[in-house]
């Protein structure tokens, strides 16, 4: 009856979106700008800010930004380190939020994001990078964005209690890493990337939300994620990005669950496996996997997962483009004899990887959600691309489960 309850959970997730190389020397998840950053998988991402006004498909974005009538000038700064190496304890951090959409004029980096668990040690390492595009008065102001990492509960301020300080002595659990404007507005023209290396054994959950800067729609510039070995579960938000997300090659059906019992759910009951992952099993079901990569309606993005090709796992890929027929279709590659697909709705497939052994809950596993809100062109420009080019353009909306492929 646990697994029941815990797996009805992920349907309804399911439903809702149904219906709606080393070290150097990448969220608020919710759709507005009020709320607990740290909650939310059922919000739609077309209340933000510079949300596109069209989504037809293999049409270029027809968002109307603000622009100022004078040339784009855009200026990147480079990587810089601002936390090294500092202590991140694996038996005491369990959560981590990178990025957020702007909450009271603040707050958002719209930018890339890349979240790279390369570091052997118990360690942190963050990097930001500033941009602007606009005039000088932009650049200037570029002085006044700095990385804001608090253990903080609720919406951010601009001075949190100096006790939630994630940067000093070792990292918190549950801290958030935002971009902080020190001023009475944070300018739009803005934003800040940022690139996080955190431990290879971290298991802890990882939430990740970015947003695009369209303002000069001769210069857009999308929030594109990039996740690598990733072995835990967590929620990555988009909008017309690009997301990239790599899962570690040991991944466990259950991340959160201990190794040794792991190994006795694998092996149940008696070291034979024959009734593998049964429900009575040692690891509780509420500690299976899950993990959503979402852009949501009206935003189109190309998603990419690679997963181990050993690991049970359930896996639902979606385009929620309302506009059919379309040439965004979900593919799920590397579904072989041992796999279970159902592709009756070309645009909604599922599938069943590895299931274990009969006695083991179908449909469960590492949940896996990906889902793109649109297919449709997409212009944009990458990060540090000269000035005066005109912006590429490419169809997105593209999702796509494989094994080996990042």
């Amino acid at each position: 009856m646990i697994f029941i309850k815990n797996f009805a959970s992920v349907c309804v997730v399911g439903l809702l979106l149904a219906a709606c190389p080393g070290r150097p020397s990448g969220g608020d998840t919710d759709g507005t700008t009020t709320g607990d950053p740290t909650t939310s998988t059922t919000s739609d991402a077309s209340t933000a800010t510079n949300s596109p006004t069209s989504t037809s498909t293999g049409a270029a974005d027809t968002v109307e930004p603000a622009t100022t009538g004078d040339e784009v000038d855009p200026s990147d700064g480079s990587w810089e380190v601002v936390v090294d190496a500092l202590p991140f304890p694996l038996a005491d951090v369990h959560k981590l939020t990178v990025g957020r959409r702007e909450y009271d004029e603040n707050f958002a980096n719209r930018g890339v994001v890349e979240v790279l668990f390369d570091h052997e040690e118990e360690t942190i390492t963050v990097e930001i990078r500033k941009y602007a595009v606009g005039d000088g008065l932009d650049v200037q102001n570029l002085d006044r964005l700095s990385l804001w990492a608090f253990a903080a509960p609720g919406n951010p301020v601009p001075h949190p209690d100096p006790a939630t300080d994630c940067t000093q002595d070792a990292w918190k659990d549950d801290c958030s890493i935002y971009a902080y404007y020190d001023g009475q507005a944070q300018p739009i023209r803005t934003g800040m990337d940022f690139r996080v290396h955190l431990p290879t054994g971290y298991r802890g959950r990882l939430f990740v939300t970015t947003e695009d800067n369209i303002v000069e729609d001769a210069w857009p510039r999308r929030g594109d994620v990039t996740v690598h070995d990733l072995c835990s579960s967590g929620e990555i938000l988009l909008e017309a990005g690009r997301a990239n997300v790599r899962m570690c090659r040991d991944l466990s059906p259950a991340p959160e669950c201990p190794p040794a019992d792991v190994q006795a759910c694998a092996t149940f009951p008696d070291g034979t496996g024959v009734d593998a992952w049964a429900p009575d099993c040692p690891c509780d079901p509420g500690l299976f996997g899950q993990l959503l990569v979402r852009s949501a309606q009206p935003f189109a993005a190309n998603i990419v997962v690679d997963v181990p090709d050993d690991v049970w796992l359930n896996a639902t890929l979606q385009n929620l483009e309302v506009m059919k027929p379309h040439d965004c279709k979900p593919q799920m590659t590397d579904c072989g004899p041992n796999c279970q697909l159902d592709d009756d709705d070309e645009y909604a497939i599922t599938a069943e990887f590895n299931y274990p052994s009969p006695a083991a809950p179908a449909g469960a596993g590492f949940n896996f959600t990906v889902a793109s809100g649109a297919c449709t062109g997409v212009s944009f420009v990458e990060p540090g691309a000269p000035s005066g080019q005109a912006p590429d353009e490419e169809l997105r909306g593209h999702v796509k489960l494989c094994s080996g492929c990042l």
